[in-house]
């Protein structure tokens, strides 16, 4: 089930290893980022205004310099609402109602240009700051031909990208001996098309998320999907939060997260969660991934193995079936995903009783992919 608790708070620190000391660390030093994990309950926001809601400026334990965010709300029809949040600095300087996206039925705009100010902007679904603010707080707008009921809930993850030595010590987790055991998740491959074959390209987010739907038992159209996940205002397949919304649309919880390290993506996994991996494949070098390039994509992880690898299912790949129980070296997809995007997932969580359905008979690495990569590139998914 998706974090409940108001104010809910997990932090994370990517697999590095701190200094014992905050004097033993050189200036020089680049330690891993710091995340936050918070909720924003429904109590939370106070009416303001017909049709408007917020949030008391919320808090963090740290300041930030990021912060990733989904609704959760399954709108009945005629319902919809738009989302804005504003942030404050170490200064008290308070930056203008950032707009944060739409969900179900809005007045829509022709097209829309992503929201600036002089020390950030929303990157369509992700603030990104140039300094760090100290709190954050939510509004949103009913925009729909019927009243909204309440607004939604919100995962809030906020992450420090340049923690200080002392910082990075205090909120560091005490971290276990014990590793959790090996899981794949045996997920259905999901083609980039309609129910009657129409391919429809550029829509890995979709497909991905179709693969964890089937996976727990209700298969969905792409075409049920798409309209769901696509932001008509930004021209864009693959805004997180709306593809999380898609899931929870369809009857699914689901919530938005970042994994610095794999044994937080093991725990997830063996709780039959499906993580919805954005990543972005940079040029450089690699031993052996599945194609030379790929620009944004997003793939449904199945799991990872005790000897170093990483199953994937890639809509990318699903014409020819090679996305089935895909495989990469866990070194080279934890460049595309934690180091390239910050390990942003989307995770979607089983209903009840769902069974957990395992890969038993893994093959082993491809030997030819150890000896040169295959030429397929997957579409523009997630920038």
């Amino acid at each position: 089930m998706m974090w409940a608790v108001s104010l809910a708070l997990g932090l994370s620190v990517c697999g590095c290893q701190a200094p014992s000391a905050p004097e033993a660390a050189s200036s020089t030093q680049t330690l891993c980022p710091l995340d936050s994990r918070l909720t924003i309950a429904v109590r939370q926001f106070q009416k303001t205004a017909v049709g408007s809601w917020e949030t008391a400026p919320v808090t963090p334990p740290f300041a930030f310099d990021e912060l990733i965010y989904s609704w959760h709300l399954r709108v009945a029809p005629g319902e919809g609402f738009r989302l804005y949040l504003r942030v404050r600095d170490e200064r008290g300087d308070a930056s203008p109602w950032l707009y944060g996206g739409y969900w179900g039925k809005v007045r829509l705009a022709a097209s829309r240009a992503e929201p600036v100010f002089a020390w950030g902007k929303v990157a369509m679904d992700q603030l990104l700051l140039q300094r760090k603010a100290v709190s954050f707080q939510f509004r949103v707008v009913d925009e729909g031909d019927s009243p909204l009921r309440q607004p939604p809930a919100l995962s809030v993850v906020v992450t420090d990208n340049s923690p200080t030595p002392a910082l990075a010590k205090r909120f560091a987790p005490k971290r276990k001996a014990a590793r959790t055991p090996q899981c794949i998740l045996d997920l259905p491959l999901r083609r980039q098309a309609d129910s009657r074959g129409t391919p429809l390209p550029d829509r890995c987010q979709s497909a991905a998320l179709a693969s964890a739907m089937e996976y727990f038992g209700k298969p969905v159209g792409l075409e049920d999907i798409v309209p769901l996940a696509f932001d008509v205002e930004y021209d864009y397949p693959g805004i997180w939060p709306r593809t999380i919304g898609a899931g929870i649309q369809h009857g699914f919880e689901g919530y938005i997260d970042r994994f610095r390290d794999w044994d937080y993506v093991r725990k997830t996994v063996a709780e039959n969660k499906v993580i919805l991996c954005s990543m972005k494949m940079p040029p450089g070098q690699y031993k052996a991934p599945p194609y030379p390039q790929m620009t944004g994509h997003i793939v449904a992880l199945n799991g990872v193995t005790d000897d170093g690898r990483v199953v994937v299912t890639d809509s990318a790949l699903g014409k020819s079936g090679r996305g089935y129980r895909l495989q990469w070296l866990r070194e080279d997809f934890e460049r595309v995903w934690m180091q390239t995007k910050g390990g942003v997932g989307m995770v979607i969580c089983p209903p009840a009783g769902a069974p957990r359905k395992l890969v038993h008979d893994l093959p082993p690495f491809p030997e030819e992919r150890l000896k040169a990569a295959t030429a397929a590139t997957p579409g523009d998914g997630r920038n």
